[in-house]
């Protein structure tokens, strides 16, 4: 017999932690391999994760709504038999115990999922000792869930002394704190400091209500704090007018019903922008600052920005450059009904050269949209107006689109960026020249 720890796998696209949405065990559930052992949420998808070999669930490390970064034991399994062996460096690193946190892109593991193997016989059983003055020369040890965790509560956890390994601070000591509200200190320690005290009720003149976060909105907080410091977005504005498109779409709609096709302008849209990442590649790329590149990609995925009642997700329409119109129009419809179901995986997401964000089906019209790191640009549109328009000198009445485009500064420049604008306001126009260049 012997133990086994699952950590929490790399599932690409930069992700380097996810929060834990739903355990499908509990301690002392017996399971088999490919059993269906978690959902881990990011603000890209939600990922199932099946149990990595057969056993019973000897202890869960990481709770429900719990953060956990990529690397981390997540679950604990009793295995019979012959354990599988790790590497000699994950060897080192158990003995070696966590390092502080630290403000640098986390390493991807080289294999799906990393796990560290000890003899049943040797689990640590924690010991009621006398825990010394903490020394605060040295770094907190802690995870980012318990710093988080510190966090919430207001708690400084330079003040903790941490019961782990290595003097590792874990959510138990967080609670501990809390509960004595004193820093813990040896006998012949003569003062104490308080702790920290947490934020004041509301007053009852004033009445407030709190709400836990749910993963995917924290995850998406993070995508977007993580897309503003790193990249330097400009946006343009413009208008596209859009009576033939109206038209064109007003005269296959009941076609396109016929097919079982749900045919929106977005189809339309999607379908331009492609052939706007073709001409202009710029826009299908993303920046490695690291390596100091520009790296290009080879494929057109266009990503479409899905309101859901459990937040926002971007999948993609893969390879739309390469797609008619009713075929767009059908990955879009499926791909929302998955995103309002809860079915969209990782692949649904992944490589996606280009996003469309779009506010104007809820009457909203110019706005800033923030690009979907790590890409380079986002188009956002706005609402569908009768609007007057200047034409051979003459004012007309006609349909107008708002259109908002962001892009990363660092790779395109504004001159770029309005010819590429430029340039999808004439396919958009002129629904018969898209279907021509397409």
């Amino acid at each position: 017999m012997g133990l086994y720890q699952f950590k929490l796998p790399d599932i690409g696209e930069g992700i380097s932690e996810g929060t834990v949405a739903k355990w499908y065990v509990k301690v002392g559930d017996q399971l088999k391999e490919d059993d269906d052992l978690l959902e881990i949420e990011n603000d890209k998808s939600v990922e199932e994760i099946p149990a990595p070999v057969s056993g019973t669930i000897k202890q869960i490390l990481v709770e429900e709504g719990e953060t956990a970064e990529v690397g981390q034991a997540l679950v604990e399994f009793e295995v019979a038999g012959d354990v599988p062996e790790t590497e000699s460096q994950s060897e080192k690193n158990a003995a070696a115990g966590p390092e502080p946190e630290k403000e640098v892109k986390a390493a991807t593991p080289a294999s799906p999922a990393a796990v560290e193997v000890k003899p049943a016989t040797e689990t640590t059983v924690p010991t009621e000792t006398a825990v010394q003055p903490r020394d605060t020369s040295l770094p907190v040890l802690a995870m980012p869930a318990v710093r988080a965790y510190a966090r919430e509560k207001t708690v400084d956890l330079t003040q903790i002394n941490g019961s782990g390994n290595h003097g590792q601070v874990t959510k138990t000591d967080v609670d501990q704190f809390l509960q004595n509200g004193v820093v813990q200190t040896d006998q012949n320690a003569d003062t104490t400091k308080a702790a920290v005290p947490s934020l004041p009720a509301s007053n009852e003149a004033w009445p407030e209500t709190r709400e836990k976060m749910s993963g995917i909105r924290k995850a998406t907080a993070k995508a977007m704090i993580r897309s503003k410091q790193q990249i330097p977005h400009v946006t343009v504005f413009d208008e596209a007018v859009v009576d033939k498109l109206w038209d064109h779409r007003k005269k296959y709609k009941q076609l396109a019903t016929d097919k079982g096709v749900h045919l929106t302008f977005l189809a339309y849209v999607v379908k331009a922008l492609s052939l706007v990442m073709k001409e202009y590649p710029i826009f299908n790329s993303q920046v490695d600052m690291d390596s100091q590149e520009i790296v290009h990609r080879e494929y057109i995925n266009v990503g479409v920005a899905t309101d859901t009642d459990r937040g926002l997700f971007v999948p993609n329409i893969k390879h739309a450059d390469q797609l008619s119109l009713f075929d767009i129009a059908r990955e879009i419809s499926a791909n929302t009904q998955k995103a309002k179901d809860g079915k969209l995986g990782g692949e649904d997401m992944k490589h996606t050269g280009m996003s469309i964000t779009n506010i104007g089906s809820i009457g909203g019209g110019f706005f800033t949209p923030v690009i979907n790191w790590p890409e380079v640009a986002i188009l956002g549109l706005g609402r569908i107006t009768k609007e007057p328009v200047v034409v051979d000198d003459q004012v007309q009445v006609a349909y107008v689109m708002k259109l908002s485009l962001s892009f990363d500064h660092r790779v395109i420049d504004g001159a770029t960026a309005q010819r590429a604008m430029n340039r999808f306001k004439e396919l958009l126009s002129d629904p018969e020249l898209l279907l021509m260049e397409g």
